[in-house]
This record gives C-alpha cells, sequence and structure tokens, in this order.
C-alpha cells in the first residue's frame, strides 16, 4: 500500500468533513450528515497508521466498523437530500448484520477475504438502498450528477471485489493483503471517487443552501409572496414575453393602521395577498412592492381578460367583512403590453396611472390604460376562462 495513499486519504475525507459541517451551519441538513460521514471516514482510513498500537485483527475490526458507520451517514445525507424518510433503525440493523458477519468471519473463519467482501458489500448496499429510495426525487443536474457518483462508488466497490476476490485471487492473510493489488487498488479508486463525491455532494448542498438564501432575500416576509427583487429576476427571465400588468392597492389601509393599530393592517394585507394568489393562473407572477402594493404579471394575457381577474380579484376582497375595520376594497390599474416598451416598467408605469385614476375616482374600480382610462369594474359579457 503506498505510504502516500495512507496519509492522503484521511486528510481529504477530514478537509471535505469539516467543510460539510460549515455548510451545515447554514441551514443545510443533508450537510450535516455528510460531514460526519466524511469524519468517520476519514478515521477509518487513518486506523492502518495506528494498527501497530491496536494489533491488525483489532485495528481492521475498527476500520470496519468505521467504514460502515460512515455509509450509514452517506445514505442518510442522500435520503435527506431528497427528503425521504431516513428509517435510520433498518438501516443501522442491516449495518450491525453485516458486522457481525465479519465478525464471525475474522474471530472464527479468520477469513481476510470474507471479511473485506462484506463489508465493502455492507457498505455498498447502504449507499445502493438510497440511491434507489432517491430516484424519482431529483430536480436538477447538481441532483443527477450526485446521483451518478453515488452509484460509480457503489459500482466501483462490486466491480472491484469481483474482480480480485472471485477472478483473479489477489490476497490471503494480512500481510498478503497490504501488498496485494485488491487493496492498492482499492485505495486509488478510494481517492478518486472520495474526491469526486465530496465535490458532488458539495456542489449539491451548496447550490441548495445558496438557492435557500436567495429565495429568502426575494419574499416578503409578511406574505410570502415575491418582493420587487424576485418580481425582477423573475420577470428578467421572461424578457420578450407579452402579457398584461395589473397594480394593486388597498383603499384607505394608512386609515387602517392609524386606526386600528398594524396587526389587522397586516392580517388585511395577508388576507389580499392570499387572495391573488389563489386566482392567479398558471405562469403569472404576483409581488408585493412594498406596504399595500402589488404587481401582478400574466404572460399571454389580453387587456380585457386581465381587467376580468382584477375585478374577480376585487369582489372577492370587497365582499369579506373584517373586524374592527368593517369592508375594505381595493383598486386596480391595468395595461397591456405595448411595442413601444424597452421594459416592463414602462408597462407598469402605464398600469400605476390607471391605478391612479381608479382612486381618483373614488377607489374599490378595476381601470385599464387609455386617454382617459377606462372604468372595467362592472359586469361585462366578456369573461376569461382562467
Amino acid at each position: 500500500m503506498d505510504s502516500n495513499f495512507a496519509f492522503l486519504l484521511p486528510v481529504m475525507m477530514l478537509i471535505f468533513g469539516c467543510t460539510f459541517l460549515i455548510v451545515g451551519r447554514f441551514g443545510s441538513r443533508e450537510a450535516t450528515l455528510w460531514g460526519p460521514g466524511y469524519l468517520v471516514a476519514a478515521a477509518a482510513f487513518s486506523v492502518p497508521l495506528v494498527d501497530g498500537l491496536l494489533g491488525e485483527r483489532r485495528a481492521s475490526l475498527v476500520a470496519d466498523a468505521l467504514f460502515l458507520i460512515s455509509f450509514v451517514f452517506y445514505g442518510g445525507a442522500l435520503l435527506a437530500r431528497f427528503g425521504q424518510p431516513s428509517r435510520l433503525a433498518l438501516r443501522l440493523g442491516f449495518a450491525g448484520a453485516v458486522y457481525a458477519g465479519i465478525l464471525y468471519a475474522v474471530l472464527v473463519r479468520g477469513s481476510i477475504p470474507a471479511e473485506f467482501l462484506l463489508d465493502d458489500f455492507g457498505c455498498a448496499a447502504l449507499l445502493a438502498f438510497a440511491i434507489v429510495a432517491s430516484l424519482k426525487r431529483m430536480r436538477h443536474a447538481a441532483d443527477r450528477v450526485l446521483v451518478a457518483v453515488s452509484g460509480l462508488v457503489v459500482a466501483d466497490t462490486v466491480v472491484r471485489n469481483i474482480v480480485f476476490v472471485f477472478v483473479v485471487p489477489s490476497y490471503g492473510g494480512h500481510e498478503d493483503f497490504i501488498a496485494s493489488q485488491y487493496a492498492f487498488a482499492m485505495q486509488a479508486s478510494a481517492s478518486v471517487l472520495a474526491l469526486v463525491f465530496a465535490l458532488s455532494a458539495l456542489a449539491a448542498a451548496t447550490f441548495d443552501t445558496i438557492v435557500a438564501h436567495r429565495d429568502a432575500a426575494e419574499r416578503d416576509p409578511l406574505t410570502g409572496m415575491l418582493n420587487r427583487r424576485g418580481f425582477d429576476r423573475l420577470a428578467g427571465e421572461r424578457k420578450g414575453a407579452e402579457g398584461a400588468v395589473i397594480i394593486c392597492d388597498i383603499d384607505n389601509f394608512k386609515w387602517v393602521n392609524d386606526t386600528f393599530g398594524h396587526g389587522p393592517g397586516d392580517e388585511m394585507i395577508r388576507a389580499f395577498a392570499g387572495i391573488l394568489e389563489a386566482r392567479l393562473p398558471e405562469g403569472g407572477l404576483a409581488a408585493r412592492f412594498g406596504g399595500e402594493e402589488f404587481v401582478v404579471f400574466l404572460p399571454s394575457t389580453p387587456l380585457v381578460a386581465a381587467a376580468d381577474f382584477a375585478n374577480r380579484v376585487r369582489l372577492t376582497f370587497a365582499a369579506v367583512e373584517r373586524k374592527p375595520a368593517g369592508g375594505i376594497t381595493a383598486s386596480f390599474g391595468v395595461a397591456g403590453a405595448s411595442a413601444a416598451d424597452h421594459s416592463l416598467y414602462e408597462q407598469i408605469a402605464r398600469a400605476d396611472r390607471a391605478l391612479y385614476a381608479a382612486k381618483e375616482g373614488g377607489r374599490n374600480k378595476v381601470m385599464v390604460e387609455g386617454e382617459p382610462p377606462q372604468d372595467m369594474s362592472g359586469p361585462r359579457l366578456y369573461r376569461s376562462s382562467q
């Protein structure tokens, strides 16, 4: 066994284990499992460095146990990533049964090949179980890469054992193992795959952590809707998409806050946001831009259909009796796409002018852009299919 491997693997595993624990502090559940898994694996690969203190047989059994524990953690990390039940008792029970077989192979049979065969296949089975349970839950490229690399780890373990134990037996006792091709192949493949495995798992965990923090920065904490930053990003991803824009504003909201306090005001904002999101058609965007103002973007929606959507939201919101504030209404301004627009915000500006006209016209209205803006609050023959 190359001494470079003996030092390389524990150090590499230790570094990745600590890195995962740091990532886990930012809210990644899976990272809190990858971290201990790699730290335990670092300990397992360090055992040969101290087998003079433990004795060959005892050191080998300690390493076997540590490897099984590390794969219990790896499998748990995969299951946690894909939202699957941990099944910890089942996995620990399986690992315990495998280890009992290892004890029999070492203490009763004195068979090194049987020992390593059981340990390797036990580790592979623990990881394979998590892979199979997670296959249908992959969401993006990072998930697919992680599952593929996990599959390579399992395949390497199985193929290596088949070749060096059954096809070309390459070791017998402990001394034969140390100098065997199997030991070299195990250390070489473990070095490469451990690096790739760790990087893919770290990339997936870090990706999710970044997305979670980005989502938190792009969501309004009161309603859970998009805020202006989130709206800008998602609308920007649809550059060139045409549709209707609606500006919504709760009427007399300052009076509610000043008279009844911020608690009822916050409830009113949440209620309006709930109505918007419940009625929002697939593909639509709704955001709270601040205070009592909301913006809706309905792609590929004609002006009249957007006005119909706004009117239904208006009627629903106005029909709710709220205590102690009583009946509260909302006003809406609607604008369609124009070939002269350079950005969505030019369309938003036209919708805002229509909203101002709704406020000036007595509130509780839906006004569409135009000179002058047209009141669309009354009943019409047209009804959107959405």
